[in-house]
């Protein structure tokens, strides 16, 4: 059974040696993943890449993290101890966020976005239900994650947005710039407030 999407890894990709060789290679890299569906919630799997394509991508990419999303082609799908489990057959980071749909001019103190972005995911298999294509505004998901920041919910909890599309990374990035500045004030409030109390 094969599948292809957006998948994000769990943690980062590690080398493992094989007991027996396969396919002719004695180790290979171990990818946990999950892939994230609005109805089912998180899809845990895990993948094994093998072979000099995997070498060379991890040595082009050793900054791979927990929370980064791979563009994959998966062969071999099937359970193994309640987990999904495959072979990749080819990789590629999967693009941060779709190309900006208009310019910008105004400064900011995040990078220029894009004005819209997707919400669309790709099925874990093709069996699975597909959210048709569809777009939201950048400002609709940048008051969400303030809000979210405001009300002290936790990013993964509050972000509606599929983990792996464009809008999730956008509501993300807001969130985090909220809290920062919510904590720059809350600290410049503190400083103040102990500087009135110091004896002049």
């Amino acid at each position: 059974m094969k599948t292809s999407g957006i998948f994000f890894l769990r943690r980062p990709p590690y080398r493992v040696q094989l007991a027996s060789p396969r396919d002719g290679h004695g180790h290979g890299w171990q990818l946990l993943l999950g892939e994230r569906h609005s109805q089912r919630g998180i899809q845990m799997l895990a993948a094994m890449w093998l072979g000099p394509e995997a070498d060379a991508f991890m040595q082009a990419h050793p900054e791979l993290k927990a929370g980064d999303c791979l563009d994959l082609q998966l062969d071999r799908l099937h359970v193994s101890r309640d987990e999904i489990v495959g072979f990749v057959e080819r990789g590629d980071l999967a693009p941060p966020r779709w190309p900006a749909a208009t310019e910008d001019p105004s400064p900011s103190a995040l990078p220029t976005p894009p004005q819209v972005v997707s919400c669309g995911v790709h099925p874990l298999t093709p069996s699975s239900p597909h959210m048709p294509h569809s777009i939201v505004a950048l400002a609709t998901v940048k008051k969400r994650a303030q809000e979210a920041a405001r009300a002290r919910k936790s990013a993964d909890e509050a972000c509606p947005y599929p983990f792996e599309s464009a809008a999730a990374g956008s509501f993300k990035a807001y969130y985090e710039a909220e809290i920062q500045r919510m904590q720059a004030e809350q600290a410049g409030a503190v400083q103040e407030a102990s500087q009135e109390g110091l004896p002049s």
